[in-house]
């Protein structure tokens, strides 16, 4: 059993998706990508991420759909999902979050707040103060 977060990026422009892994691999997390919602949903079973980050605009199943489906299996009722979009007008924002999401972030955005709140999300999570 592994004690570091997992951590699976879910976005269908690859350029982004590395960087992500990237980012969280050198901040200790273990980490997988799936290319859209359909790809995030067969690696959810198997994978089991602590964290999502999800992107939005993807084809086969969008991100709102994705986190509806997530949301909907109590077996991930724990796992933190992060949507990620350049798309940030207040109805899809509000979509995110009646899909579940429990964080809303716009693209571009800056790494480090994103690894200090998902980091923060996880404390949370697991009691740490």
């Amino acid at each position: 059993m592994n004690d570091f977060p997992r951590v699976l990026v879910v976005d269908d422009e690859k350029p982004i998706s590395t960087l992500l892994a990237q980012m969280f691999e050198q901040e200790g997390y273990e980490v997988a990508n799936a290319s859209d919602g359909i790809d995030c949903m067969n690696k959810m079973a198997t994978f089991r991420p602590d964290v999502v980050i999800m992107d939005i605009m993807m084809p086969k199943l969008d991100g709102v759909d994705a986190t509806r489906l997530i949301r909907r299996n109590k077996s991930y009722s724990e796992t933190i999902v992060v949507a990620l979009s350049a798309m940030s007008d207040d109805e899809t924002r509000q979509r995110m979050k009646d899909a579940g999401a429990n964080l809303f972030m716009r693209k571009p955005f800056v790494i480090a707040k994103l690894l200090a709140r998902v980091s923060r999300m996880l404390e949370i999570r697991s009691g740490s103060r």
